[in-house]
């Protein structure tokens, strides 16, 4: 078994959502902000006093198996967000104002792009290309007029069980408390 080391992993996530994210921003669904289409600039509002480094409470981070030290996690300047880094895997929060959960799936092209719920919201669990398999997840849940992406990248491939399945539990426990 081939174990690919988190730095690698990490890198190749980034650039997978900034490629994914790019493509999308171009596309222009009516602007209608429920969810359809890109956001409307009053639909994302919700977002801009977010942040996404100061989201998560110690204990809550803890029980997670990562530090409760934020570290920043901004690839790109419209997708701002922290990590937090565990010897098993690292957690990262990034919100997108730009997006939502359906045209992230229309604007890139993944492993895999599926629709589940969340605490009642429409969310989507996302494998970027060539990472299946490979212990990382995306759990993207509508957030303000936009969308929060939870991310979770194992130290090594086999180092958690079910990826998708610990960030979505992650997300189920803490999405009530993001912006509507």
């Amino acid at each position: 078994m081939i174990n690919v080391p988190r730095p690698l992993i990490a890198a190749a996530a980034a650039l997978s959502l900034f490629g994914l994210s790019s493509c999308a921003l171009g596309s222009d669904s009516g602007g209608s902000g429920d969810g359809a289409g890109s956001p409307t600039s009053s639909d994302s509002a919700a977002l801009e006093n977010f942040d996404p480094c100061t989201f998560f409470k110690s204990d809550e981070l803890s029980s997670y198996g990562v530090s409760t030290q934020a570290e920043e996690f901004t690839q790109v300047s419209f997708q701002p967000g922290c990590t937090w880094n565990g010897e098993k895997m690292d957690i990262a929060l990034q919100k997108n104002a730009d997006e939502t959960v359906q045209s992230l799936e229309k604007g890139g092209s993944y492993d895999s792009y599926e629709h589940i719920n969340i605490a009642g919201r429409d969310s989507a669990r996302m494998i970027a290309p060539g990472f299946t398999g490979q212990g990382a997840c995306i759990t993207v849940v509508p957030a303000g007029g936009g969308v929060a992406l939870y991310q979770l990248t194992a130290y090594m491939r086999d180092s958690v069980a079910d990826p998708c399945g610990e960030i979505e539990k992650i997300a189920e426990q803490t999405a009530s408390r993001l912006p509507e």
